[in-house]
């Protein structure tokens, strides 16, 4: 068989018989009967007004109002804290635009700059991150992080700005780069350039324990200035999907029934026993919408809701792109072995790492020491992929027993299979990858 295509058409041969599998210009200019502007369901897009955190937004414009009003004369330091899904990164973020908005207006030399440190996970990498989103000509030859903290500083005097650095997920960034980061942050924060504080600092943290990791005396100078975001209840994720279809218009109102709302609500919401996840919510009206769209409907239905929240719910466990090549190879190795043992709670570390190397050698890779997949534990640990203790009653001896506790095992077989697959195809071995 074998695929040509050909202007606005795929066509599949089949010996002599051509068949045409379908129109691309059908499907790209068809337009959705579900969706008008599908986009604004995304977890990414940052809406005009965003219910339910007015005050929260308020706060934040407060608390910047000093560096606004005099810039240089002091920095800040803001911690947004609050569970996944809360708002803390749509609020950082609506500040972000506004700020630099005004900044426009009155000339300020004010900009923003959001990093997410799950993604970009030691300080060298936040500073590359930050100087890339600054459009700084970086050299190639290698640089440290304290030089780029230089030259972002130099950068900034030369044109007579100021940043405002938000770092999101900065709990996962004190986890495994340790308190000495965000000390040679806050200390970057205080630092005078001619005389001026150039940089301020905004921390998006889940939560407040990892402030415990700091020395006191950078732990002292956060602990300030804390906004708290709690989870949404059920109206109040209702009021936010309804802002989302009357505001923003993602949806046509014709295509969805206060019936699905208040169902997707009432899943979520934290006084109905959800998390009260806004992300959760949004990510299940858009999967109902494509599944009701698939299936050739101008209308969202009950029965795709329940469809669409189990499949999100599986989603929202993990995004395995973020993971190493040999994380993903060791996560990979624990959940066949859970897999394998059935009704076992725990695997021990030693079991999954035979496993581990087995696989290692089946992918043609060499496998890493064993002080290494001790770090890549902590690291899955710290992401909440897994659960790692020591054993206690039950067991010989002392090891590590390793859980996986939220994740469906198949989904996340078939899952890290398909990413370790591309991963070596693209020859992805580095281990920053």
């Amino acid at each position: 068989m074998n695929v040509v295509v050909q202007k606005k058409y795929i066509y599949l041969f089949f010996e002599k018989d051509i068949v045409i599998v379908m129109d691309f210009e059908e499907i790209w200019e068809k337009e959705s009967p579900i969706f008008k502007h599908e986009e604004r369901l995304s977890i990414d897009y940052v809406p005009a007004h965003l219910p339910h955190r007015k005050e929260h937004l308020e706060l934040l414009a407060r608390m910047f109002t000093p560096i606004i009003r005099s810039p240089g004369s002091t920095s800040q330091k803001v911690i947004l804290a609050g569970p996944v899904g809360t708002g803390k990164t749509a609020v950082a973020k609506r500040f972000g635009i506004e700020l630099e908005k005004y900044s426009r207006r009155r000339d300020l030399g004010m900009r923003y700059v959001h990093i997410n440190c799950h993604k970009d996970r030691t300080l060298f990498l936040v500073m590359k991150r930050t100087a890339e989103m600054l459009k700084l000509p970086i050299p190639p030859r290698g640089f440290s992080s304290q030089e780029l903290m230089g030259i972002i500083l130099n950068m900034l005097e030369d044109k007579n700005q100021y940043l405002i650095l938000a770092l999101d997920e900065v709990d996962y960034l004190i986890r495994t780069s340790g308190s000495d980061t965000v000390y040679d942050l806050t200390r970057l924060s205080d630092e005078e350039v001619d005389g001026k504080q150039r940089i301020s600092l905004i921390f998006i943290m889940r939560d407040l324990t990892a402030l415990h990791l700091l020395e006191e005396s950078a732990r002292s100078s956060l602990m300030h200035n804390i906004i708290r975001f709690h989870p949404y209840t059920s109206q109040q994720i209702y009021d936010i999907l309804w802002e989302r279809i009357d505001v923003e218009e993602a949806i046509y109102p014709s295509a969805i029934s206060d019936d699905v709302l208040a169902t997707i609500s009432e899943l979520t919401g934290v006084d109905k026993g959800g998390k009260g996840d806004a992300r959760l919510a949004l990510e299940t009206l858009w999967r109902a919408g494509k599944i009701a769209e698939k299936e050739g409907r101008s209308y969202i239905s009950i029965e795709d809701v329940r469809r669409a929240y189990s499949s999100s719910l599986v989603v929202s466990y993990i995004d395995v792109s973020s993971l190493k090549l040999h994380e993903a190879i060791l996560l990979l190795a624990t959940t066949k072995l859970l897999k394998r043992m059935k009704t076992a709670r725990y695997v021990r570390l030693g079991q999954v790492e035979e496993v581990y190397n087995v696989l290692c050698e089946d992918y043609g890779i060499e496998p890493r020491r064993h002080t290494k997949l001790w770090e890549y534990v902590q690291n899955l640990k710290n992401m909440g992929i897994l659960v790692a203790k020591i054993s206690g009653k039950g067991f010989r001896g002392k090891s590590t027993l390793l859980e996986i506790p939220a994740i469906p095992l198949e989904y996340l077989e078939r899952e890290l299979e398909k990413y370790i697959a591309i991963s070596l195809k693209q020859g992805r071995f580095n281990e920053t990858i």
